[in-house]
C-alpha cells in the first residue's frame, strides 16, 4: 500500500510539473546592460594627466572608447603653441601625442581635445576635453 501511494504521489508531482512547465510565459531573452556607445576618454598617460608634472620630452597618450576615424579628424589645441605630432595605435583607440621638440621647462600647459574630433561611423565627443599639466622647473646645479 505504502508503494502505491509513493508511486501515485510520483506521478502527481509529475504531472503538476509538466502543467506550470507548459503553462508558463515565455520570457523574453535577457537584454545586455546599455552600453554608453558615445565616445570618451577612458584613460591618459600620465595618470592621471590633470595637474601632472611632466619631463620636457615626454609623450601623453590619450586612450577612448571607440576608434579615432583618422589623425587628422583627431582636433587638437596645445597652448602655450607646441608643434607636436600624432600617432594613433593599431586600434585606433590610443592616440600618442610627441612633441617634436622639448616642452619648455618650468611651463603650464593646457591641452584642448575638441568636441568635433571625428571617430568611426561619425561619432564625436559629447563636449570638450581639457587637460592642464606642466613642465618640471629647471632648478640648475
Amino acid at each position: 500500500m505504502k508503494k502505491s501511494i509513493t508511486i501515485i504521489i510520483f506521478i502527481t508531482i509529475i504531472i503538476f510539473s509538466f502543467s506550470l512547465w507548459k503553462n508558463k510565459p515565455p520570457q523574453a531573452p535577457s537584454q545586455p546592460a546599455p552600453v554608453n556607445d558615445k565616445p570618451k576618454i577612458i584613460s591618459t598617460k600620465p595618470d592621471p594627466l590633470e595637474e601632472t608634472i611632466i619631463a620636457a620630452d615626454q609623450i601623453i597618450e590619450i586612450s577612448f572608447n571607440h576608434p579615432l576615424e583618422n589623425v587628422p579628424e583627431l582636433k587638437l589645441k596645445i597652448e602655450p603653441k607646441l608643434d607636436y605630432k600624432v600617432e594613433l595605435s593599431g586600434d585606433k583607440k590610443t592616440a600618442r601625442i610627441i612633441p617634436v621638440s622639448p616642452y619648455e621647462l618650468g611651463t603650464t600647459y593646457t591641452l584642448f581635445i575638441m568636441a568635433d574630433s571625428k571617430f568611426e561611423g561619425g561619432a564625436r565627443l559629447t563636449g570638450e576635453e581639457v587637460f592642464h599639466f606642466r613642465t618640471i622647473k629647471y632648478r640648475g646645479f
